[in-house]
């Protein structure tokens, strides 16, 4: 997990690591400690400690007394209600998003090829990385900060678990389709559309991270 030097020290830890999270370098339960990234990554203890704490502040990881800092792992019923939260507010992102990339499509159209490009390929990690894209261009384009702000939290929650199921289970390749009818209906001008197939899109991805083993699930509270 090498360190960018361009970017602050406490984010430069925390973007490493939310990459090891969502590449499955780190799973859910497992400890994190202070000692063993600031020798990865060269840098101080305060600095880890600081985006350890950012990371816990946006649901990423979890502190406990005592226990220390691991990875967050949510039970089955957490990760549900997660995912419906979640379709509601990706919808609205897609809503208030739809107009500026109607008229600004340039960077929603690179970013569909680059997703076409990657199912041809059969490339599931390009696939992964401009899904990723894919989503946060929405609630960037939104002008709304707070909904960007809650749509980041939820998805560094689930950032593993929807790597592991979509990866493994190749169904990132054809989730694709649904893609280009969020992007097709946008650039018809069509947001309601947009946003409806937007919610469904989530709903399927809910299905397949319940379909897990108990494995990846914390215990029922």
């Amino acid at each position: 997990m090498p360190v960018q030097n361009n970017a602050p020290a406490v984010q430069q830890v925390c973007h490493a690591i939310t990459r090891a999270v969502r590449d499955g370098r780190l799973a859910p339960g497992q400890r994190l400690t202070e000692a063993e990234f600031t020798q990865k990554l060269s840098v101080s203890r305060p600095t880890v400690r600081e985006a350890f704490r950012q990371l816990c502040s946006n649901g990423l990881l979890l502190s406990e007394p005592h226990r220390g800092v691991s990875v967050r792992q949510l039970t089955r019923r957490e990760l549900n209600d997660l995912f419906v939260i979640r379709a509601t507010l990706e919808a609205l992102a897609v809503r208030l998003a739809a107009p500026a990339l109607q008229s600004t499509p340039a960077e929603l159209i690179r970013i569909q090829d680059a997703l076409d490009q990657a199912q041809r390929n059969a490339d599931l990690t390009e696939m992964s990385r401009h899904n990723l894209a894919f989503h946060q261009l929405f609630a960037e384009t939104s002008g709304n900060t707070l909904l960007q702000s809650l749509l980041h939290r939820l998805t560094n929650s689930v950032y593993w678990l929807q790597f592991r199921v979509l990866v493994a289970d190749d169904k990132v390749l054809h989730s694709n389709s649904q893609h280009q009818e969020i992007t097709a209906a946008i650039l018809a001008g069509n947001a309601k559309t947009a946003a409806d197939i937007m919610a469904a899109h989530i709903d399927q991805t809910r299905l397949l991270v319940q379909s897990l083993d108990d494995f990846y699930f914390a215990p029922p509270l």
